[in-house]
């Protein structure tokens, strides 16, 4: 009984051991479809047997993922771009032209400023030299012919033109030897002084080397004849004189603008009036 119980135990060893061999070559196997709950006994006790799916790869890494599968991915199709509008490269550059950035707008700014405040000073400098229309001292005032002193009489104060207006005799003018004798005339002489520019005046009743009535400069004492001729004082020469222009109807223009520097040929530059 006891030998029979021997034996028999080595068989039951080897059955168990081929049942575990042959799982074995069934999971190694490519497509064999194993139940996920058959188990077996083996040399270290009850063991389970697993599907093929649920297996790593041969590689060692997972399965793949859901998201990762081919098959489950959205297809992704190119769109094409939408159609463009055709521009010509005359547009373009036209568009470039219209196109002003902020530095050119800052250029033009600047050179709009400059050209004008340049013409602005171009336009008072032309005005000063150049004046047009200009009444009053530096123009032409006209001067009626019943202010216009009798020959040989006292000259008469022109405000508006800073001048006198003298109507001198023949060879009126001249003493001591200074100035030229000229004509009769009319004559208009600039009240300034030539020495410092103070305004001179007329004296009818000053005597002066035993003749009376004299233009005589009230600052430094300068004196002068009728015709502006300089007899006395530091003055450097006889008083300027304007231009004078009689009309036909025996009014004056007198031009303030156009000033000759006096000399001794004052007296000569009398002009004829006749009324």
């Amino acid at each position: 009984m006891t030998e029979d119980m021997t034996d028999d135990q080595p068989t039951n060893n080897e059955d168990a051991e081929a049942a575990d061999d042959g799982a074995a070559s069934a999971s190694a196997t490519p497509g064999t479809d194993l139940t996920p709950a058959s188990t077996g006994t083996g040399e270290g006790g009850p063991q389970t047997i697993v599907r093929s799916d649920d297996l790593p790869s041969s590689g060692g890494r997972s399965a793949r993922g859901p998201h990762m599968d081919a098959s489950r991915r959205e297809i992704v199709t190119d769109t094409p771009p939408p159609e463009r509008a055709m521009v010509t490269k005359a547009q373009r550059r036209r568009a470039q032209r219209m196109e002003m950035t902020r530095r050119q707008l800052g250029k033009v700014m600047f050179w709009g400023v400059f050209g004008f405040g340049l013409t602005g000073a171009l336009s008072a400098f032309l005005a000063f030299f150049w004046p047009r229309g200009v009444q009053g001292f530096g123009g032409k005032i006209a001067v009626a012919s019943t202010l216009v002193p009798e020959e040989g009489a006292n000259p008469i104060q022109v405000v508006l033109g800073k001048f006198w207006l003298v109507n001198l005799q023949e060879g009126d003018g001249t003493h001591g030897g200074f100035g030229f004798e000229g004509d009769s005339g009319l004559l208009a002489l600039w009240w300034k002084c030539p020495h410092l520019g103070c305004t001179v005046p007329w004296k009818s009743t000053f005597t002066f080397e035993g003749s009376q009535g004299w233009f005589r400069c009230p600052c430094h004492g300068s004196t002068y004849t009728k015709a502006g001729v300089r007899v006395f004082g530091p003055a450097p020469r006889p008083m300027d004189t304007m231009e004078v222009s009689v009309q036909a109807d025996g009014s004056l223009s007198v031009d303030t603008g156009t000033i000759r520097k006096g000399d001794q040929d004052n007296p000569q530059r009398t002009v004829p009036y006749q009324i």
